[in-house]
């Protein structure tokens, strides 16, 4: 492959390089896979290697590395689904249960701030904006968080900014990933999420709960 002698000092040196390629490969791997927490997760992840699902397609951003963590809504800890079904409104959805989430694919991982914060810039470098527009000469992201105003985010269990699909960045989660990043978290939760099908199966329990509120009652 190489056009170096064997036993050179060139053909080591190369040897060196792939060799530290590689280990920097499995180490930033293994950094995905910081997210996972039980074994009812682990077991319900897609299996790396095939291509990606349709749902999971329309995530073209960090696609590869959310196709390692595809699993199901249900088997993913209770502050990830939070988020999640708190984008669907108000309605109180607490009384959803566990197998309909199981319905619903997902994917869930944490990835290196720097690697967000690098798609990010590319994000803000793409969209027409007045407000960084006028700060060209700044970094982009920079002027973002000094226009956002501050959210107090937990250290722990933290909620996952939800991926937009598309051309998007981030359907959810902007105030949250600029609080990650300002406090200097090493990584950042991410969420992708097949809303079409979540919408479908939780329609009826937000159905329900309308139909079982007095007030709602009184008005017909």
């Amino acid at each position: 492959m190489y056009s170096f002698m064997p036993g050179s000092t060139s053909m080591q040196s190369r040897v060196h390089i792939d060799m530290l390629f590689i280990a920097m490969n499995l180490r930033e791997q293994a950094g995905t896979e910081r997210a996972i927490r039980t074994n009812r997760w682990l077991s319900a992840r897609r299996p790396v290697g095939r291509p990606p699902a349709a749902w999971l397609a329309c995530y073209p951003v960090f696609q590869d590395a959310l196709l390692g963590c595809e699993t199901r809504l249900g088997a993913l800890p209770d502050f990830v689904r939070r988020a999640a079904l708190e984008r669907l409104g108000g309605s109180n959805y607490s009384c959803v249960p566990t197998s309909v989430l199981d319905e619903v694919r997902a994917s869930y991982l944490e990835l290196r701030s720097t690697c967000v914060a690098e798609e990010v810039r590319r994000y803000l470098s793409d969209t027409e904006d007045s407000l960084l527009a006028s700060h060209e000469s700044s970094d982009a992201l920079e002027t973002l968080a000094a226009g956002m105003p501050r959210m107090l985010v937990p250290p722990v269990a933290r909620p996952p900014c939800l991926l937009s699909s598309g051309n998007g960045m981030f359907l959810g989660g902007w105030a949250r990933f600029v609080a990650y990043w300002c406090r200097k978290d090493p990584t950042i939760p991410l969420l992708a999420v097949d809303w079409p099908i979540l919408y479908e199966h939780v329609a009826p329990y937000s159905l329900r709960h309308l139909i079982d509120d007095p007030g709602f009652a009184s008005t017909g």
